[in-house]
């Protein structure tokens, strides 16, 4: 039997879990761990930019949970990926459903062509017609091939065999949200990283919206640090420390005149204006990415899952529900860590440090892939 890891390539490290099961309550526990941290730039938006640094990040992840170079599902965000719907015979097997999808000709994707595209599909449901006919609705994921083959560029370097390469949408999707399988529920996942910002939103546990965007964490630090002159290292340390006020840049509270607003404006130092700036067009963002998903699918998100180093920024919660009007809360993994020598240094105080819970959201979801028919 495969042991179930998953590996997480994010912008700052590559993550990797052993779970060693499930319990009764629906929760992964997790048993191993290893993360290697990343050079800035190896890894922007999802897209592998150095293959060998990431590589090295992976052999020492690997390495550091104990764990071997096969049988792990690999995660995978680009900003170019689709998702769609499509409707076939129930007669159409699975292997033949990439060549009927080919032989349409439909463009998957608004960024690149048919002929670009790595697919992969799955059942989602069946219904019969009023003929008698059943039919399969089968969800199709599209990836830009080069992105794909730079994955794969970066296991060879390592001497790596993952079982699967899942979307990280996919694993966050399995990390954190449990809900009745029959479930019509609209809810959205934010994972807001340093490089990229990753809108999925799904109907029930079925995705039905992918959006991944360049831009997110980093820009807030370099907003910090234009303003102070400090290094990005010492503004990353910073932008931690600072808090959101309740309401948007420029905006006063209740019902103030266009003075009261301007008052508060300027009450507010330059560093904090730079910070709730940057901010504010990071939410705007977001919002218009879950706006965008409502008005093509006719119903509205009922509320919002943050994930991400940077939803952890004091006040980014208040500031999206603010924005949008839906409930926002910060996500917590239905997992686990197994207590241990080997993995001592995720407890503080006797107690799991959450914040390594959300580092490790999406690695956990990843290791829980199944195939699917």
């Amino acid at each position: 039997m495969n042991k179930l890891v998953g590996v997480d390539i994010g912008s700052t490290s590559v993550r990797a879990v052993e779970v060693a099961g499930v319990d009764v309550k629906g929760y992964a526990l997790i048993s191993r761990i290893g993360i290697s941290p990343l050079p800035q730039g190896a890894v922007v938006a999802g897209r592998v930019r150095s293959a060998k640094d990431v590589s090295v990040a992976l052999v020492r992840a690997l390495r550091a949970a104990g764990l071997p170079r096969h049988g792990f599902v690999l995660g995978m965000t680009s900003p170019d990926l689709a998702l769609t719907t499509m409707v076939m015979p129930a007669t159409v097997r699975a292997s033949e459903r990439e060549g009927s999808i080919r032989a349409m000709g439909r463009p998957l994707g608004t960024t690149f062509s048919l002929e670009e595209s790595r697919i992969a599909t799955y059942l989602a449901g069946t219904t019969t017609t009023q003929e008698g006919l059943t039919m399969s609705t089968i969800g199709v994921a599209a990836a830009l091939e080069e992105d794909v083959k730079a994955l794969q560029e970066v296991c060879e370097l390592a001497r790596c065999a993952p079982r699967a390469i899942d979307l990280s949408a996919a694993g966050l999707l399995r990390s954190l949200i449990r809900v009745n399988a029959v479930s019509g529920e609209v809810g959205t996942i934010v994972d807001v990283g340093a490089t990229k910002t990753m809108v999925a939103t799904r109907q029930g546990m079925y995705m039905r919206s992918l959006r991944t965007t360049v831009g997110a964490g980093d820009e807030v630090t370099r907003a910090i640090s234009a303003v102070t002159r400090e290094s990005f290292e010492e503004a990353e340390q910073q932008k931690y420390t600072m808090r959101l006020t309740a309401n948007r840049a420029g905006v006063a509270a209740g019902y103030g005149s266009d003075d009261d607003a301007y008052a508060l404006s300027q009450r507010r130092s330059p560093v904090d204006s730079a910070f709730s700036g940057a901010v504010d067009m990071l939410v705007d963002a977001i919002a218009q990415s879950v706006e965008a998903d409502a008005a093509n699918f006719g119903s509205m998100s009922q509320r919002v899952t943050l994930t991400g180093g940077t939803a952890l920024l004091n006040g980014f919660k208040s500031r999206l529900q603010q924005r949008l009007g839906i409930p926002v809360s910060t996500g917590r993994p239905w997992a686990d860590i197994e207590r241990s020598r080997r993995n001592a240094a995720f407890f503080k105080d006797g107690k799991i440090d959450p914040r390594f819970l959300v580092v490790l959201s999406c690695a956990t979801g990843l290791a829980l892939w199944k195939e699917r028919s």
